[in-house]
Parts: structure tokens; C-alpha cells; sequence
């Protein structure tokens, strides 16, 4: 007996109204969806999706400067030349449209004008050479179709140009050109040197000479423990150098680590950093760990785009657990320690979730709360650090911003200990790379790095030698046995050292009995002492929960700065307020991008009516009290507050917010509000309203 199909009784839900995963599965979409309306939201998502923001800005820059280069080139007396040619395409009217959308037979020798115009005559590098190029290739591959893609000829059958003028042979020839003349002009080197943990401890030794350790833990440690009064006394200066030398070490040890390049890392969130809240992470625990995201880490797109796998939801999840035993790589014990100094220092609370963790910080010590720290601050750290550690470089040498990527991933794989080396399917994964990567990239990073080092014989002279191409990495040289003169040269060594400390002790003892029998009024040595002993505050005196193995100190010519709680050095600038910020023009935008400088006035008159929390202005300038610009805030906002009330006021009240009007008599806005700042001076001056000093 069949049976028979029970009547379904779902209710019918509104294609308007169902839920996405429903919609895709059939139901009509609402609104109009004609095909010109569709071809329009084709070629926005194409604008919108198919290149990042920044390269089509920057696309978009060297095709505009180059239309316009030559329409100022291609004038009637400009075609003419004194000199003759077989051709008279600069004659042609034509000629001054061939960088234009549609390109027609003059353009690939335009665009190879421009190119060697950029790179001879005004003598560009490689990378503007090879950005104009690019720049025109897409430029003309998007204007139709598939019409201009593909090697540049002429098509008889249509008596048309068809293909991309940007490969034509002409225009290949002067990209070889200026290849050529980059690489016989000795081209600066941009292969960047490979951080080494022991360059590792070398910054941290010289960040301890120019700001003790106890420094910035006695700081910390007095935060958490609810003293209120502890940065009371801290000076702008002592609190810049902490915040610049912890941010520092947060953000080089995270890179080492997680082998992360500059872009990845720098748009860090707190959203994408999982602490357990119930628990207090203490490196005493090697077990306890928190947990990164990396969310823009490359080709993460790519992955998102062909359809997460099952193996890939772990993918950019990397948990940090403390390396006690590496105070100059410990990520874990450096990244807490900087997140406590970001909330209970210059937040007064608790990271939103989209607040970055590595915020940009201005030269007076505050921090923009909605702006991540640029690429160049970090290289101009990486140049500082380096140079004061004193690391030595070769010819050509440098450290970028990609240092610790090559640094972290060599480490792990052939510089670590014996036992604790990472396997190639390891590096990879924790790399990033790709499956397709293990040939060339891999390669490049660690096998010709350990290839280098294998046939180096550049210490032939050396006493001991490494005898690096006898196994991996010279490794047989820790399982050969001592010989009778190593135990000799051993044995000496010792008996100096105890000489040494014999002397040493003998010379403290004679200098305590002379102390005793002198007078009772302390010499200049014993005020020293003294001095130095009022730092053990009973605070500060305390075992430090998180300790920092000592790490031997080198000799390098920088001032030591210390921290004492209870007298703040005289002369120094304060504190500002917590909370209080004016944000700094152009401001930035939400895709990262700054604002034009045109509309900076804008920023300014909403900035003075209305607050802007999400670039740290909580309370509208206009309705700042006097107090807030007063004493220790006075050096650090006056100036710029003055500055933003004289435009504001002038847009407001002077030209009752009459833009057309404002705009036509100050057309320097167009320049920046610096300029429109000093043409609104000069108008005062002209009026009378300002009297210039004298």
C-alpha cells in the first residue's frame, strides 16, 4: 500500500524577510534588477573589490600625472623640436590623447615617453618605473572588455589597435633600460638582515641602560595593586621613554615570534587577542598562554575566497606561552605588560574591541587612540634600536621591517637548541605559507641561509674553528669530546677569574674600613648610595611576579633614566589629563586612508561643536573649561586648541557658516589648514585684530 505524502505545514516566509542562507537558495530578490541596474552594481563591485585601497589610489595617482604630463608636452610648440625625425607623430593631434582610457597608435610610444622621462630625466628608481607600467597595464585592461589585453598590434580585419600598449616592445625595451641602469648604478640592497635572538638580547640590554628594568615593572606592578598615586608624579618624559621602549619590545617580540610581516601586525585588535578573563596569566605557569589572531595575515583573503576547510579554521591562531628562559624574545611576558601599560596608563580603562594594539603615538607622548602606528615609525624604531644596541651590519646590509619574519623562522628551524628545532611542515604552517611556497620562498629563507653559513669560511684564522660543513649546523661539535689542552686552557681561565674576584673583593673590604673611620658626614661616594637607596621604595622592593632572567650588560653611551615615585625631576613637562586628546589633521579614515587636506577645515568646525569619541574627543573643543587648558595640559593642547578655535570661530561667527562664502575668501583651504590658519592670521592682521609682536 502506498503512501501517501503528508501536507507539509510550513509557514511561508517572505523572500524579504528570510534569512541569507535562504535567500541564496532560491528566493527572488526584491528591488530592481533590470540589466543596466545590474551591469552598474558590476562595475562598483569590480572598483570596490577586485584591487585594495591603496593600490588603486595609487594606480589612479600615476595615471592622472601621467595624462596630464603629456597633455603639457603635446602643445603645438612643445611637439616641435630643433631636431628632425623620420615620423610625425608628434605632429598628430591625436598625440595628446594617447594616454587616454581608449588608447589609439601613438600610445605605447607615449607611456615609454613618460617612463623615461620619470626614470632618466628626473632619474626615478625601479619602483616608479615599474608602477607606471602597472598602473597603465590595468588602466587600459579595464576600459573594454577584453579588447585592449594581450600583446599590442594592429588588427587588419577591423582596422583597429587592439592588445595593451603597456606590452609592447617598445616599451619593454625601456623597462629593460632602466633595470639596467638601476642594477650598473649599484642599486641599493633591500634584502634585510635576519634578527637573531642574540641581537634580541642586545636591544633589551640596551633598552635596560637607558630605562631600568625596575622602571617600568615597579610602575606596572603598583597599577595592579590599586596605587592610585603612582603616576602621579611621573614626568612626560619618563612616561614617553616607557611607553616607547615596552610598545617597542611588545611589538618586536610579537613579530619574532609569530614571524608576522609589518603590515599584518600594525592593524593588530584587541578583538583578535583571546585572554581568559578568569584567569591572571603569570610566566610562572609556562602552561598558561592566550591566544593571537591574525587577521590580515597575507593570503588569509585567498583562503576566505576558494571556501575555508576544515583544517583551515585553525589557520592565523597561534597561541603565545612565556619564554622565561628568553627575556629578549618573550612575547608572552612582553605583550601583557604593555596591554596593562596601554589600559591603566593612557586609556584609564578597558581596550574596545576594535581599538588597535599598537595605536599611533604623537611626539608628546599621547597616544590616538583610533590610528595604528605607521610602517615608518617601526622602521624608525628598528634603525634606533640597532644602532644603539650597536649590531653591526656589512656593506649594503640593512634591517627592515621584515628583520624578525627571517629572524623568528630561522631561529626555529636550524639556530635553536638541540631538540627544540621546528620540522619543515612546522615552519610552514606557522609561516603562513603556502603548500606551493616550500621551493622558493622557504628556500630563500632557510636552506640558503643555512647553505651560507655551511660554506663560510670567512673565520679560517679563528682559534676554535666551527667546523660548520662537518654536520647540520656544526652540530658534532657538541658531542666531541675534550681534550687535555682544552681542559688546560679551561683551568687557566678559571684561575684568573678567581684572581680577579680575590683582588676585587680585597679592594671593597679596604674601601668599607676606610668608610668606617672617617668622619660620620657622608663623602660625595656615600650620597651617591644614599640617593640610589631611596629608590627601594617598599613598593618597588617586592618580588616582581613576572622576572626577567638578567641578561649581561654592554658598555653603550646612553642616559639611564629611573623611576622614583615620590620626586619627579624638576623642570620636566607633566602629564596631561587622562581622557583628554585633539586629534591630529588629516585625520584618518576608517579604511586607513587619510582624509584630503581640503576638507581638514571641516574636521575642524565639527570637532569644535560635536565630540568625536571614535578619534579620542570625548567632549566637543567649545565646551572644554578653562582648567582643561591650564597647568600641566597648557604645554601640550594650548597651542593646538587656539589654533582650531581662530578657524572654527572664523567659519561660525565671522562668516555665520556660510561656506561658499568662507570658501571664496580663503582659498588656501585647499592647501591644509596650516595655510588656511596663517591666511586667516594675515586677514586679522590687515583688520587690526591682531597686533603682531614687536
Amino acid at each position: 500500500m502506498g503512501r501517501t505524502k503528508k501536507t507539509s505545514d510550513k509557514v511561508q516566509v517572505h523572500p524579504g524577510t528570510a534569512s541569507p542562507k535562504k535567500r541564496r537558495k532560491g528566493a527572488q530578490p526584491t528591488g530592481n534588477t533590470t540589466l543596466p541596474v545590474i551591469d552598474k552594481i558590476k562595475e562598483r563591485a569590480k572598483q570596490q573589490h577586485k584591487h585594495a585601497n591603496s593600490t588603486r589610489k595609487n594606480y589612479s595617482s600615476y595615471v592622472g600625472r601621467g595624462q596630464k604630463w603629456l597633455k603639457a608636452h603635446a602643445s603645438a610648440t612643445g611637439c616641435r623640436d630643433e631636431e628632425t625625425h623620420d615620423d610625425n607623430a608628434y605632429e598628430d593631434p591625436t598625440f595628446r590623447d594617447a594616454l587616454e582610457e581608449t588608447p589609439n597608435r601613438h600610445s605605447d610610444k607615449a607611456l615609454a615617453l613618460f617612463i623615461s622621462y620619470k626614470c632618466f630625466h628626473e632619474d626615478n628608481g625601479q619602483s616608479t618605473c615599474d608602477g607606471i607600467h602597472a598602473a597603465f597595464k590595468k588602466y587600459w585592461e579595464e576600459a573594454a572588455g577584453d579588447t585592449y589585453r594581450g600583446k599590442w598590434h594592429f588588427n587588419e580585419a577591423q582596422k583597429r589597435w587592439e592588445g595593451n600598449p603597456a606590452c609592447s616592445a617598445e616599451v619593454q625595451d625601456v623597462i629593460k633600460s632602466v633595470r639596467h641602469k638601476t642594477n650598473s648604478e649599484g642599486a641599493d640592497r633591500t634584502h634585510s638582515i635576519a634578527m637573531s635572538k642574540s641581537f634580541m638580547d642586545r636591544i633589551l640590554s640596551w633598552i635596560h641602560l637607558r630605562c631600568q628594568r625596575e622602571t617600568y615593572t615597579g610602575l606596572i606592578r603598583m597599577l595592579l595593586e590599586g596605587d592610585k598615586m603612582a603616576t602621579d608624579n611621573l614626568t612626560l618624559e619618563m612616561r614617553t621613554l616607557i611607553t616607547r621602549m615596552v610598545m617597542y619590545q611588545a611589538f618586536s617580540t610579537t613579530a619574532w615570534n609569530l614571524w608576522t610581516r609589518c603590515f599584518e601586525l600594525i592593524k593588530l585588535k584587541r578583538k583578535d587577542l583571546t585572554i581568559d578573563p578568569s584567569e591572571t596569566p603569570s610566566i610562572k605557569d609556562l602552561h598558561a598562554h592566550f591566544e593571537v589572531f591574525l587577521s590580515n595575515r597575507k593570503g588569509w583573503q585567498r583562503k576566505v575566497d576558494k571556501g575555508l576547510k576544515e583544517a583551515d579554521l585553525r589557520s592565523n591562531r597561534y597561541k603565545i606561552y612565556p619564554q622565561p628562559d628568553m627575556p629578549g624574545c618573550d612575547c608572552f611576558f612582553w605583550m601583557l605588560l604593555w596591554l596593562t601599560l596601554l589600559e591603566r596608563v593612557h586609556y584609564n580603562g578597558k581596550l574596545e574591541p576594535d581599538d588597535f594594539v599598537f595605536p599611533a603615538i604623537s611626539s608628546n607622548g599621547v597616544v590616538h587612540r583610533g590610528e595604528h602606528i605607521s610602517h615608518d615609525a617601526v622602521q624608525a624604531w628598528i634603525n634606533e634600536a640597532t644602532t644603539g644596541a650597536g649590531i653591526p651590519r656589512g656593506a649594503g646590509d640593512s634591517f627592515t621591517t621584515h628583520t624578525y619574519r627571517r629572524g623568528g623562522a630561522q631561529w626555529r628551524w636550524m639556530f635553536a637548541p638541540v631538540g627544540e628545532r621546528w620540522t619543515m611542515a612546522r615552519v610552514r604552517w606557522w609561516g603562513s605559507w603556502a603548500e606551493n611556497e616550500n621551493r622558493d620562498t622557504l628556500i630563500r629563507y632557510l636552506l640558503d641561509e643555512l647553505s651560507t653559513y655551511e660554506n663560510d669560511h670567512s673565520d679560517a684564522l679563528c682559534p676554535t674553528q666551527n667546523e660548520a660543513d662537518g654536520s647540520l649546523l656544526g652540530e658534532h661539535r657538541l658531542v666531541k669530546p675534550v681534550c687535555s689542552q682544552d681542559l688546560q686552557h679551561m683551568q687557566e681561565f678559571i684561575t684568573a677569574d678567581v684572581a680577579n674576584l680575590r683582588s676585587d673583593v680585597r679592594s671593597l673590604t679596604n674601601a668599607v674600613v676606610s668608610c668606617k673611620n672617617r668622619q660620620r658626614s657622608p663623602t660625595p661616594m656615600c650620597q651617591t648610595l644614599v640617593q640610589h637607596s631611596h629608590y627601594g621604595d617598599s613598593r618597588l622592593r617586592r618580588e616582581s611576579p613576572t622576572p626577567i632572567p638578567p641578561i649581561p650588560q654592554r658598555t653603550v653611551s646612553a642616559p639611564i633614566l629611573t623611576f622614583n615615585p615620590i620626586a619627579s625631576s624638576a623642570g620636566s613637562r607633566p602629564l596631561p589629563e587622562k581622557g583628554l586628546d585633539i586629534p591630529n589633521l588629516p585625520v584618518r579614515c576608517a579604511d586607513g586612508s587619510y582624509a584630503p587636506k581640503k576638507d581638514s577645515w571641516k574636521y575642524i568646525v565639527q570637532h569644535w561643536t560635536e565630540a568625536d569619541p571614535g578619534r579620542g574627543l570625548h567632549v566637543a573643543l567649545r565646551d572644554w573649561p578653562a582648567e582643561w587648558l591650564r597647568g600641566k595640559n597648557k604645554a601640550i593642547f594650548g597651542s593646538k586648541y587656539h589654533q582650531r578655535a581662530m578657524i572654527a570661530l572664523e567659519f561660525l561667527d565671522q562668516h555665520q557658516a556660510n561656506e561658499s562664502a568662507f570658501l571664496a575668501v580663503y582659498p588656501e583651504h585647499t592647501e591644509g589648514h596650516t595655510a588656511l590658519l596663517n591666511a586667516i592670521k594675515r586677514a586679522k592682521k590687515s583688520h587690526g585684530e591682531i597686533i603682531p609682536r614687536k
